[in-house]
């Protein structure tokens, strides 16, 4: 979980090799993907937004002899996604482990942290006594918080880069109101609940960033010729497109200059502005959060769990 901070899900990236096997089992699972007839599709491929990220995830997730390409807290005990017919959208379902909400009398157990890098929570033997309390947490998802795919290059097969953007919009949107959970669980709320919230909006867009690769981005389209570099001093230098671009150039501009190098400096500044003010600022330390915070987060109030006593204060 290095890098991760405390995150209820994360990609792994830190073991080599573990994207090219995603892809590897992106070729296994193909049929995931394929489109049906009312959506969209390009080579037999959805381009349904909401159909691809389940197949997306159901690929990262489902339960293999290795190690997942979508990571997750030990306290997470299961995590699907699904679209049900009543709804427009995803609905995630998280099941947690939590602790008794009464006091367990002698010789019963409960969850018990396993042994390993994961430390996944178990239950005892069947043997023993033992009182098992979870709890369920359900989220909806609206498509238009998830990428569109893009065509696909080869008949029937889902592209690698779609699939991970389809990923990483999904465990953005579960971090953001997962963790706060997992964190009041595991001893981690003290700070109250806007810094909380607000750390765990920063720290998951700076993994997603960390998983991206943290480097400058580039926007290189397929088609031979289209291109967007920049100079040394981050500036645009070159740029190109065709006419039947998904991207305009002020769009393929904007992105660029959010590239993943860009988002971990500016969330490592903001990590660093939060930490300074949960230590030294007189009215944070007194459980109000002080207006610089509240600006800070106001940057981020499109997010799931905002709430609007949060924003600065005279603010319309």
């Amino acid at each position: 979980m290095a890098g991760t901070g405390t995150q209820a899900f994360w990609i792994d990236a830190a073991h080599e090799g573990t994207q090219e096997h995603y892809g590897e089992q992106l070729r296994k699972w193909r049929h995931a993907f394929a489109a049906t007839e009312d959506e969209p599709a390009a080579e037999g491929v959805t381009l349904d937004p909401l159909h691809f990220a389940l197949g997306a995830w159901e690929v990262a997730t489902r339960p293999v002899a290795d190690s997942p390409y979508v990571r997750r807290h030990a306290r997470v005990l299961d995590a699907t996604c699904h679209r049900p017919e009543e709804a427009r959208g995803l609905l995630a379902v998280i099941e947690l482990a939590v602790p008794a909400p009464v006091r367990l009398s002698g010789g019963w157990l409960s969850w018990q942290r396993q042994d390993g890098d994961d430390g996944t929570y178990a239950a005892p033997p069947y043997e023993r006594p033992t009182a098992l309390t979870t709890m369920e947490l359900r989220l909806p998802l609206p498509a238009d918080r998830l990428p569109t795919p893009t065509k696909a290059r080869a008949s029937g097969l889902p592209n690698l880069d779609d699939a991970q953007a389809a990923l990483e919009a999904l465990i953005a949107e579960l971090n953001a109101v997962v963790t706060p959970f997992v964190r009041e669980l595991e001893g981690g709320g003290e700070a109250g609940p806007m810094p909380e919230w607000l750390r765990t909006q920063i720290e998951a867009d700076k993994a997603t960033a960390e998983s991206a690769g943290a480097r400058a981005w580039r926007y290189v389209p397929a088609h031979k010729g289209n291109r967007l570099e920049f100079d040394e001093r981050r500036s645009v230098a070159a740029i190109g497109f065709h006419d039947d671009d998904l991207l305009q150039p002020v769009e393929a501009i904007h992105i660029a200059l959010h590239d993943p190098a860009d988002v971990v400096a500016r969330c490592t500044a903001e990590l660093a502005l939060l930490a300074e003010h949960g230590r030294d600022c007189p009215e944070c330390a007194a459980g109000s959060p002080c207006s610089t915070l509240r600006c800070l987060a106001a940057g981020y109030h499109l997010r799931p769990g905002w709430r609007d006593e949060w924003a600065a204060r005279g603010a319309s």
